[in-house]
């Protein structure tokens, strides 16, 4: 797969995130963390405990008519939604030219279901797996090895 310098590759599950900036050269493949975020964490930032806005992105949280209504599904929605909103943020603001998105099944349709359409248009490649508990080289090496 070829990713170019400097796209944020976006890796998630219901209940964590990891987003990466590939440094490598051209044709390489080296991701450097830029910011790792959970439930515990993000929930924290939107209850205001903590001000660091960059965990996620500096967007608030907006509810949805649809929540569901289990508590643990609730959760990965409102996690999602967080995640959603601040990778829209790093879009909006330039941070993020160009994305591949990674995530488990269940979590890439939950955000593909609220994802603005200017996010959206960053996505060059999405993967339908679920990688969070993969180390950055690890993945680095996957992704150079994977085929389009």
């Amino acid at each position: 797969m070829i990713i170019s310098r400097n796209a944020w590759v976006v890796v998630a599950d219901g209940g964590r995130a990891n987003i990466y900036e590939n440094v490598g050269e051209i044709g390489e493949i080296s991701l450097k963390l830029l910011r790792s975020v959970d439930q515990h964490n993000a929930r924290k930032r939107d209850n205001g405990h903590d001000n660091t806005s960059q965990a996620i992105g500096g967007q608030g949280h907006h509810k949805s008519a649809l929540e569901p209504k289990d508590p643990q599904a609730a959760e990965k929605h409102d996690f999602l939604q967080l995640l959603i909103d601040g990778l829209a943020f790093d879009v909006q603001s330039g941070q993020c030219t160009e994305m591949v998105l990674i995530a488990s099944p269940v979590a890439l349709g939950g955000m593909r279901q609220h994802m603005p359409a200017a996010l959206a248009a960053k996505i060059v490649k999405e993967i339908n797996k679920d990688y969070t508990h993969m180390a950055a080289n690890e993945l680095s090496k996957l992704l150079m090895h994977q085929h389009d």
